[in-house]
């Protein structure tokens, strides 16, 4: 049992340097970035899951198109989205409760 743990803690910890690696490239910046900005933008029009998931639909799309036409899709690209996102769930919410409090 303590071996399956030791081995489940070694690949937790490798996939998280990989990802953190990963997420400082320019292109998944980019990706954190537009999801910041989109999602503020939608969440001026729509209430928050709504935004959440339509900024998540573009970045899907995005990603199925390259897929198809560009350098292959990306979980790494997901990812960024997702930060990019959540991130501006976090920041946009209170933002937009302190500008329509009446």
């Amino acid at each position: 049992m303590k071996v399956k743990i030791t081995y489940l803690y070694g690949a937790t910890c490798r996939f998280s340097r990989l990802l953190a690696l990963k997420l400082r490239e320019e292109d998944k910046v980019k990706h954190m970035v537009w999801s910041f900005f989109l999602t503020l933008a939608a969440l001026t029009v729509w209430p928050a899951p709504l935004a959440f998931l339509a900024v998540f639909v573009i970045g899907l799309l995005k990603e199925c198109w390259d897929f198809r036409f560009g350098s292959g899709f990306c979980f790494y690209d997901m990812t960024g989205n997702l930060i990019g996102s959540l991130f501006g769930l976090v920041l946009g919410l209170p933002l937009i409760a302190l500008i329509c409090r009446p």
